[in-house]
């Protein structure tokens, strides 16, 4: 009896934490990256919702976090209702801004910091918007049985010539879809060694039908901050291509080499990313 209590108290220390206290609830922070011209105030955005592994992610509110940029902090602020949290910021020279983004220590929540993206450049300097879809191949079942997240690489060359396009471009990634999945498309993007650049996404309507004017609008949000050189965009989808057609921005498909969609009028379909950059000439 006194070896099975000595086996059990050991046991105890080993399984126990120390103080027997309970992991607090994880969090997770879904920055909103940002396209400014020098000079001009930006909402810096970040919503704070539930973590782990919840196939719903529901919005905290009353939780403070801080705007870190070279480790110099820029403030806090509270999370609203909706988990968002702003503060505005205002970029002096162009370039781009890695704004960290971290949950304030507190006994409630854990949440690990986030990274937000603000890109500033003059009006004058070129945009180039890459729908994500055309810098994976075609996407296959997710490797995890539900994954929101499909199994996909990048596609060859996409990060090389991304890399060398943003020594001249502004490059913006657009993904369409829910917002949650935004951290783990950055990662993909980190992983695969595209270029560092904001992520953009726009939610996607209840209906189909919306979904063209919802990436126009998209377009158009870019062009109302003072955007207008806007050369060319690249996507996988004849929707999107109509859409970059419609704002008057040359549309790029990039397509398997048996792809027999129709394409719009006027689209440039490419198989390969090393066939881009003339198309941006």
């Amino acid at each position: 009896m006194a070896r099975f209590c000595l086996v059990w108290i050991v046991l105890s220390f080993l399984i126990i934490p120390a103080g027997n206290v309970s992991a607090r609830p994880s969090a997770a922070i879904i920055a909103f990256d940002q396209l400014v011209r020098p000079h001009r105030p930006v909402r810096l955005e970040v919503r704070l919702v539930t973590g782990g592994l919840s196939l719903v992610r529901r919005p905290i509110s009353g939780e403070r976090i801080e705007f870190l940029l070279n480790d110099r902090s820029l403030g806090q602020t509270l999370t609203g209702g909706d988990g968002m949290a702003v503060k505005s910021f205002v970029p002096e020279k162009p370039g781009l801004y890695v704004i960290t983004v971290r949950l304030v220590e507190n006994p409630r929540y854990e949440a690990d910091a986030a990274e937000l993206y603000v890109a500033c450049r003059t009006g004058s300097y070129p945009v180039f918007p890459v729908l994500i879809s055309s810098t994976r191949t075609p996407s296959k079942p997710p490797a995890i049985p539900f994954s929101p997240v499909p199994s996909s690489e990048a596609m060859p060359e996409a990060a090389k010539v991304l890399a060398q396009l943003s020594n001249r471009y502004q490059i913006l990634y657009i993904e369409a879809g829910n917002e949650a999945l935004l951290p783990e498309t950055r990662e993909w993007l980190a992983s695969q060694d595209f270029p560092s650049a904001p992520l953009f996404t726009w939610r996607l309507p209840g209906e189909s039908a919306g979904r063209d004017e919802r990436f126009v609008e998209r377009l158009q949000d870019i062009r109302d901050k003072g955007f207008t050189n806007i050369p060319a965009g690249i996507s996988r989808s004849a929707a999107d291509a109509e859409g970059l057609l419609k704002m008057k921005i040359r549309a790029i498909i990039m397509a398997e080499e048996d792809d027999d969609q129709e394409l719009p009028k006027g689209a440039k379909k490419v198989t390969a990313w090393k066939a881009v950059p003339p198309l941006l000439k």
